[in-house]
């Protein structure tokens, strides 16, 4: 469902029937909210019959008992009213509570499982307005949408019914004239408000998606002395999102004084035509009654009239009648925008971005062999990353993958950990092609350290363990056999030490190092290291490279290296062009060969190897 498809229409009742699903859990307290709204319309519409009854009765002909009795029973009908509608609120605004937070939950599962290409397309700031703003949205469906819309309509209903049958209905007939009007500005209200909102919606999303972007790159944007020109583009964007809104402001300002003329036009009626009647009926009824009397006729003449008491309930119900409409815009506002919040929502919960975890087989124990057959894969289907490269792994091996940037390299690990599909070809771990594994199992035995160590604002146990059964005497006791404990037990709080956003607080080189600590503790049977040793201080690849022969000890290991001491001690190297394995064999074995591997060796590594010298 398109986020742009306003198609004219109010409301998009499939939508509708989509987010009441998410009651059914919440039966009782729907249908319970639904009770209440009935209860507290029968007692608002008691409430003028009453007082009209009174009017007519205790106050017109004094009665200062009767008086008290009827005032005592509306006062109480008022509290009775009171008491139902804190019950009507609190479970509306309950039942809310719950939906959003189970659709979070499943829209942020949903998010879980998507493949990497589709965060490689949508912006982060995005999926965050959904996650949050949007859903916290949808809330307001049913704290002030829905079960509010429902019970307004109803009384509505309920009191125009009741006017009818217990008024004279030419009065109430005059005096509700002006009602189809008002429904005719209430619907094309409806109309204008949902594109209204929809906009609003999207400028909210391109405001947020823009600000998280920005602030995440905060350091390139100073970089490159970028201030001037952002605020420029944030201007615009602001600009935009503050148009949406006034539009929107634009038709809900209309649509108030509309109903407020409306009021007055009726109430005005109700008095006119009610005044009138009630005078000429009145002097009627007094000249039958002289003559009756006088004539000594036998029928009494009709002294049914329209009454004060019966003009003042009118105009009561008026006003009942007139807040619940005018209350409508506030309605309507809110369900416009959970409605069009709710379409975005179910947009990313009805893509189809997930991997086909369609494998079955568990591996409880892999030996580590890896084996690529004529492997072709592009992000983009038309332009191929990998044109069918085969090569093979034995287990307890280091492999080295070699060549210039845009060749392949970090796509062969993106590959074996399945965060994208292949095109053709068939990735196989101990035999067994990784598309009949079970998705959580493969990457059970796989580790991955990246050259850009995401770390989380938490502590260093937590982001070493994430979270899995992992001991804190495990995490020291594999901390000090890799060589990183010096470093850690030197922080303040040692390995409770918050790291802030992304790990701010430590340098690269020791992010590096938590990194490799996080894939040891794992114990993967598959490492994998892509360019893990890269742009960093010569002290602290020395701890690294020793963190290195530590963790690829014993088991296969996949390394994309800038750094000789690793390529050098590889069983295995690839060396990679446009896509292609071009060459492969041992270091001594390439450097005899005298081709691409010799020139990316003389201009890459050969003075690191003179400077080690």
């Amino acid at each position: 469902m398109a986020s742009s498809d306003v198609s004219g229409k109010a409301f998009d009742l499939k939508l509708l029937r989509k987010i009441l699903t998410y009651v059914r859990p919440y039966k009782a307290v729907f249908y319970g909210a639904m009770v209440l709204t009935v209860v507290l319309s029968a007692l608002g519409t008691a409430r003028p019959i009453l007082i009209q009854y009174v009017i007519d009765n205790f106050v017109i002909t004094p009665d200062s008992e009767g008086l008290l009795n009827y005032t005592l029973i509306i006062t109480g009908l008022l509290l009775l009213e009171s008491i139902f509608q804190f019950f009507f609120t609190y479970g509306a605004n309950y039942l809310g509570q719950n939906i959003i937070r189970d659709l979070r939950l499943q829209l942020y599962e949903h998010i879980l499982s998507f493949k990497l290409q589709y965060f490689d397309q949508t912006p982060i700031g995005t999926l965050v307005t959904r996650a949050v703003s949007d859903i916290e949205t949808i809330a307001d469906i049913f704290a002030q949408g829905i079960l509010t819309i429902f019970g307004d309509i109803f009384k509505i209903v309920v009191m125009i019914a009741a006017m009818f049958y217990f008024f004279d209905f030419r009065l109430v007939l005059i005096s509700l004239s002006v009602v189809p009007v008002l429904f005719y500005a209430t619907r094309l209200f409806q109309l204008k408000i949902k594109s209204a909102f929809q906009d609003v919606r999207t400028q909210v999303s391109s405001l947020n998606a823009f600000v998280q972007e920005h602030l995440t790159g905060m350091n390139i944007v100073q970089i490159f002395n970028r201030e001037e020109a952002e605020m420029e583009e944030f201007k615009s964007i602001n600009e935009k999102h503050k148009a949406a809104n006034i539009r929107s402001i634009w038709y809900f300002s209309i649509f108030l004084p509309v109903i407020e003329i409306m009021s007055a036009i009726s109430i005005g009626l109700a008095v006119w035509f009610g005044g009138l009647k009630a005078a000429q009926e009145a002097s009627k009824i007094s000249l039958e009654l002289l003559l009756y009397r006088g004539m000594g006729w036998d029928v009494a003449p009709d002294m049914t009239m329209i009454t004060l008491g019966e003009i003042t309930a009118v105009i009561i119900f008026i006003n009942m009648l007139f807040r619940p409409l005018r209350q409508l815009a506030d309605r309507f506002n809110t369900l416009q925008m959970g409605m069009v919040a709710s379409e975005r929502v179910f947009k990313i919960l009805e893509t189809n971005s997930r991997i086909e975890d369609k494998g079955d087989i568990v591996m409880d124990d892999v030996r580590g062999d890896i084996e690529f057959q004529n492997v072709k894969f592009g992000y983009k289907s038309d332009e191929l990353i990998l044109k069918g490269i085969s090569f093979k792994v034995e287990a307890g091996q280091t492999l080295a993958i070699v060549g210039a940037t845009g060749a392949g390299k970090s796509t062969i690990v993106n590959l074996l950990s399945r965060f994208y599909e292949i095109n053709s070809g068939s990735i196989k771990v101990d035999g067994v092609d990784i598309k009949d594994m079970d998705l959580g199992s493969l990457r059970d035995h796989l580790a991955v350290v990246l050259q850009d160590v995401f770390l989380f604002s938490d502590t260093i146990m937590n982001n070493i363990t994430l979270s899995k059964d992992i001991e804190r005497h495990q995490v020291e006791e594999a901390a000090a056999f890799i060589g990183v404990d010096d470093f850690i037990e030197s922080l303040p709080d040692s390995y409770d030490y918050n790291v802030r956003e992304r790990g701010n607080m430590i340098s690269v080189g020791q992010r590096q190092l938590l990194a490799f600590l996080r894939a040891y503790v794992s114990d993967p049977s598959v490492l994998i290291l892509d360019e893990a040793t890269s742009s960093i201080d010569t002290h602290s690849e020395k701890l690294i490279q020793k963190a290195i022969d530590k963790i690829t000890e014993g088991r296969t290991s996949v390394i994309i290296a800038h750094r000789l001491a690793t390529i050098k001690k590889a069983d295995k190297i690839l060396v990679m062009e446009k896509g292609e394995i071009v060459e492969e064999g041992t270091h001594s074995e390439l450097l005899a060969m005298n081709g691409y591997y010799t020139r990316l060796y003389e201009m890459q590594f050969k003075a690191e190897e003179e400077d080690v010298t």
